[in-house]
């Protein structure tokens, strides 16, 4: 791109609306602008002029009345107007009598750091979806509005930072956004509300049981919010330090002084989440803020550090060790991750692959039979970092890396139950499911296998996997699987009217065929017959 023309006038102007810019950021955007203030001035202006773009579009959509306009036909023209003066600017270096200084500043940062325009079309498309999206279904609902709300912020602000390894720290700059733009999504659920919003997904909504009409109405009234919207509040908490986790593996990557910009706004942008916690997870009755003096305080002491990305690690750990309140991995063996069709695409450490958006991957659930027919039925140890205290299945566990399912079953068996197996049999080959706690999602292809123990075979439940141990009949089972209050694992009640259907007795359930499993373990079978 060519530079800008730069008349006396013109000039002027491109420099009110950096000082324009930086002002806007110093009053709606505060943890932006004192991260942003220990970079130099001739970044600073970048990313102030670059927020105060996108803050003069939000106004547009959440503050539409202060500008005169009226009706979202009103509302989308004016949005229309900004996109195209912007565009103009960048394309043309603006006409001085009629552009916004505050968007001749964008203008000239993105030809100046060579930003590239789509990312401001994805932008602006977001900001359209604001007046005819007021909430989302999904997860990945949200997520697809987000891209060019807040994960497209990151990626603008990888020129202006000018990492060594650009393409290389896309993925934890997007992160950084989405963590951003999260955290002010649950600050703000109750201003959000009163704009006729929700982004908080639907699906996580109904999964806690609570309406958040209903909850700001309880807290309005002093009743505080309920146990219901404390649960919601700590998943989505959660799943917002994830993608703070996701954005630190980046942060080594940027150069010293952006690293410290980044680090800065990071660190008191997550604060937020600690001080909803303070509230007790009330964000109706007052806003979840980080005091001045504090932000001070970070500023500094990144600013004196050495390596300011460990100031991240640190909080990021502390958070976790907190939110986990003592539960653990008893093991953090590898699992296998894979695609929709079963095979293999990577692997990863249990503790990191389950989370709020657990990726789907390798499992299996035995069922140990004994020569009665009774099902060794278990309850999980309480303090288990995945569905802890759950009545479920004998034993569930992950293949490792390379390991047949044979293998693992008796592996695994013996590790949480003590119990030599005498025959191991495939039953459902291709099931699979999600299930979720308060915490996180599990999602597992599955095969389901029957172990037979011999007559006399002695317990010995290890305390960190097993709190409970009995053996039932399969009639039990069933009726367990059927009633809501048995608090039976998702995966045992999806399980148990499948296996019923192969007979009455676990005895006797036929072997499926090997062919029938995922690609991932299919090889790995052939190769151990």
């Amino acid at each position: 791109m060519t530079g800008l023309a730069t008349p006396t006038a013109e000039g002027s102007l491109l420099a009110e609306g950096y000082r324009r810019a930086a002002r806007i950021t110093r009053q709606h955007g505060t943890t932006y602008y004192w991260g942003a203030r220990l970079l130099p001035p001739d970044q600073r202006k970048h990313v102030f002029s670059v927020y105060g773009l996108a803050r003069l579009a939000d106004d547009i959509v959440d503050e539409p009345q202060a500008l005169g306009v009226r009706g979202s036909a009103g509302v989308a023209a004016r949005l229309d107007a900004l996109e195209a003066d912007f565009v103009r600017a960048v394309e043309t270096g603006g006409d001085e009598g009629s552009v916004d200084p505050v968007v001749l500043a964008a203008a000239a940062t993105t030809r100046e750091r060579g930003i590239d325009l789509e990312c401001f079309t994805r932008f602006f498309a977001a900001m359209r979806q604001d007046l005819t999206t007021t909430s989302y279904a999904t997860w990945e609902d949200l997520l697809g509005y987000m891209d060019g709300s807040a994960a497209v912020i990151g990626e603008m602000m990888l020129p202006v930072l000018d990492p060594p390894d650009r393409a290389g720290a896309v993925d934890a700059a997007r992160a950084l956004g989405l963590a951003f733009q999260l955290t002010n999504f649950l600050r703000d659920v109750g201003e959000d509300l009163d704009r006729g919003r929700v982004y908080v997904p639907a699906e996580d909504l109904d999964h806690f049981g609570v309406d958040p009409h209903a909850v700001r109405d309880q807290a309005v009234r002093g009743a505080g919010v309920g146990q219901e919207w404390r649960a919601l509040m700590r998943f989505e908490i959660a799943r917002n330090r994830r993608l703070y986790r996701e954005a630190d593996a980046g942060l080594a990557a940027l150069p010293l002084g952006a690293r410290r910009c980044v680090t800065t706004a990071r660190l008191l942008y997550a604060r937020i989440l600690d001080r909803i916690e303070d509230r007790d997870h009330d964000v109706f009755t007052g806003r979840a803020r980080v005091a001045r003096r504090h932000k001070l305080a970070t500023a500094a002491r990144v600013l004196r550090s050495p390596d300011p990305a460990t100031f991240a690690q640190r909080a990021q750990n502390h958070a976790e060790r907190a939110e986990s309140h003592g539960a653990t991995w008893p093991d953090d063996d590898d699992v296998v991750l894979l695609d929709a069709a079963g095979h293999t695409i990577g692997t990863g450490a249990k503790s990191a692959v389950h989370h709020d958006a657990t990726p789907l991957h390798l499992a299996f659930s035995c069922y140990v039979v004994d020569a009665a027919g009774r099902v060794l039925v278990t309850t999980r140890a309480h303090d288990k970092a995945s569905f802890p205290g759950v009545l479920t299945n004998s034993v569930c566990g992950h293949p490792r890396p390379g390991e047949d399912l044979v293998s693992a079953v008796r592996r695994r068996v013996h590790h949480e139950l003590g119990l030599e197996v005498e025959h191991v049999r495939l039953v459902l080959p291709e099931f699979a499911y999600v299930a979720r706690t308060d915490h996180l999602v599990e999602r597992e292809t599955c095969p389901v296998v029957v172990a037979t123990v011999a007559p006399g075979a002695t317990l010995a439940p290890h305390p960190a996997e097993v709190a409970d141990v009995a053996w039932w009949e399969w009639s039990q089972l069933l009726d367990a699987a059927t009633d809501p209050d048995s608090g039976l694992s998702t995966w045992a009640r999806l399980q148990v009217p499948q296996l019923a259907a192969l007979g009455a007795d676990p005895r006797t359930w036929p072997e499926a065929s090997y062919a029938l499993l995922p690609p991932a373990l299919r090889d790995l079978e052939a190769g151990r017959a």
